[in-house]
């Protein structure tokens, strides 16, 4: 007999902002139980940034997104393609629309002039305990807090908790 892994139910987690030295104090721990007859369970985040303060941030920067599951163990997305010279130019056999604007080949922050932003899609199953659980999120920029001194980026961020099961 086949089975098939299906989405049962879908949480919503943490939402970007602007990218300053507040843009980690208003995300709370997030604490959840574990849906019964839950058989897998995956984070899911679109993540992309956009502006230019005094360190181009958060659109021509690199920046870490770390998402905590019960204290041990860190999920992370590094956009380490940000503020390369040819970043977006050598993605155009990917989707990326040549010549789209005057910067377009360049790296940035999760996302390329006209092609899709792709979900990050994580199984956290294994870091996920049968009862209760939390997890806690933070933006960095240079390995810290962003601090900006002029005009800070955005960070447009949505997050997820989708919980799986298996049909017969």
């Amino acid at each position: 007999m086949e089975t098939t892994l299906v989405p049962f139910q879908i949480v919503p987690l943490f939402r970007g902002g602007t990218f300053d030295k507040n843009y980690n104090t208003k995300y709370s721990p997030f604490n959840f139980p574990m849906p019964q007859g839950t058989d897998r369970v995956k984070l899911v985040a679109v993540i992309t940034g956009h502006g230019s303060d005094n360190n181009n941030c958060a659109e021509f920067c690199v920046t870490s997104h770390h998402f905590i599951v019960n204290k041990k163990i860190n999920f992370t997305r590094v956009f380490k393609n940000a503020g390369t010279a040819l970043g977006c130019a050598d993605r155009v056999p990917e989707g990326v629309i040549p010549n789209e604007h005057g910067t377009w080949l360049y790296g940035r922050d999760g996302w390329c002039d006209g092609q899709e932003v792709i979900p990050w899609v994580v199984d956290i199953t294994g870091a996920l305990k049968p009862s209760y659980n939390v997890i806690e999120y933070f933006g960095w920029f240079n390995n810290t807090d962003p601090n900006p001194t002029r005009d800070p980026g955005l960070i447009r961020m949505y997050s997820y908790l989708v919980y799986y099961k298996y049909l017969n």
